[in-house]
């Protein structure tokens, strides 16, 4: 067999003669069309092939099926038309005109792009825009599953894709849901996990209409990982809230009295005053159960210093217990060392697992809500399937 990339569209050893217009031909290769499409294996049967004479193999004829794109009423469809003994057929040639002084028809670059994937030749795909290349893989998309070669071009789909890089991931950060199914019905890991870490991210904040975009078994999926997430962040509130700084810790051999304890007074001030406002937060649902998941509680934990609990916020405090300008300096030193300390504690709820690039060091939420979730390659749906059928041979 030529190589495919030298070969393509016409191959000198081809024995399928595809015939979409009179100026649009492919020389293939039957075994290819078989094994990449349910549809060309039904279609030209080695039974169906013609029987070469000896004169037409000798002269060079490999030609032994002949099928061509017809239409009727706008649906178009092939045809396999008989082949004699020297490699010849009487086509009908019913797409003639298709060409004539028009734009061409879509079909023609779908079915283009379909061989080219049966042979893993790159696609020819507008890149004007996101839009152009979603146009194109989606027709390629529609064209497979109409002939039953979805699993032969889903490879060449994802490459065309992620070949858009970061404004793929914008996209698919604006519309999850609708990039969730199409990753999962073009089986790509990457498109599909990455939707889902937004989703996950922004569970409570998608409209029911959002929503009812998703399958069934992605609800199921995202509602599974969020509640794992939510266990993470109720076991790093839970820990955040009974830290004591190390410096406060006494050993009991050294039998620690009144004035050791008094020298940490600013610290236990500090870490008081942190607690009160950090259960106020609980208390208000600003936690790991808002509808953001909580993400602009954490992202001000993370940066800490004037994040929360600022100078305007400590001068209230400070009305209860007042204090001279040195202390209140030496105050706020132990509370921005005690928020240093929390910050460590929410680092793995700050970590963008997406492949979108977003500056993190921005004190405003860059997207509203977290981008942690952890979603592995055996959580995609068809990832169950393949394991079952390998398990069935």
């Amino acid at each position: 067999m030529d190589s495919p990339i030298s070969g393509f569209p016409n191959f000198k050893d081809g024995d399928v003669l595809v015939v979409l217009s009179p100026i649009r031909t492919y020389n293939l290769h039957a075994i290819v069309l078989r094994h990449s499409s349910n549809f060309f294996a039904g279609l030209i049967r080695e039974e169906t092939g013609a029987k070469l004479s000896s004169k037409a193999k000798n002269s060079g004829v490999k030609t032994r099926f002949y099928i061509e794109l017809t239409t009727t009423r706008g649906n178009y469809g092939f045809s396999s038309k008989p082949v004699d003994s020297h490699g010849h057929s009487r086509g009908t040639h019913s797409l003639a005109d298709i060409e004539n002084g028009k734009v061409p028809s879509p079909i023609f670059k779908h079915y283009d792009n379909l061989f080219r994937s049966f042979y893993n030749v790159p696609l020819q795909i507008d890149t004007k825009n996101l839009a152009t290349v979603v146009s194109d893989c989606m027709g390629l998309v529609g064209t497979a599953e109409n002939h039953g070669a979805l699993n032969s071009v889903v490879e060449s789909v994802d490459v065309a894709l992620l070949r858009q890089g970061q404004t793929l991931f914008k996209s698919i950060s604006s519309d999850p849901a609708v990039w969730a199914n199409f990753g999962e019905k073009i089986r790509s890991s990457t498109i599909f996990k990455e939707a889902l870490i937004h989703l996950v991210g922004k569970w409570k904040l998608l409209t029911k209409k959002d929503r009812e975009k998703l399958n069934d078994s992605t609800v199921i999926l995202v509602e599974q990982k969020y509640q794992e997430v939510q266990l993470v962040k109720q076991a790093l509130e839970v820990r955040m809230m009974s830290h004591y700084p190390a410096y406060m810790q006494k050993d009991p051999k050294d039998n620690p009295g009144r004035i050791q304890y008094a020298s940490d007074i600013y610290g236990w001030m500090a870490m008081s005053l942190f607690r009160h406002w950090f259960t106020t937060q609980v208390l208000e649902k600003q936690n790991k159960d808002k509808d953001d998941g909580g993400a602009s509680f954490y992202y001000a934990l993370s940066h800490g210093g004037q994040a929360y609990l600022d100078r305007n916020q400590c001068a209230d405090f400070h009305l209860y217990a007042p204090m001279t300008s040195k202390g209140r300096s030496v105050f706020e030193n132990h509370l921005n060392a005690y928020k240093a300390d929390i910050a460590n504690f929410v680092i793995p709820l700050m970590r963008n697992i997406t492949q979108l690039e977003i500056d993190q060091m921005n004190m405003k939420i860059p997207l509203g809500y977290l981008l942690n979730a952890e979603i592995l390659d055996e959580d995609c749906p068809w990832a169950e399937k393949e394991v079952d059928a390998v398990d069935r041979t």
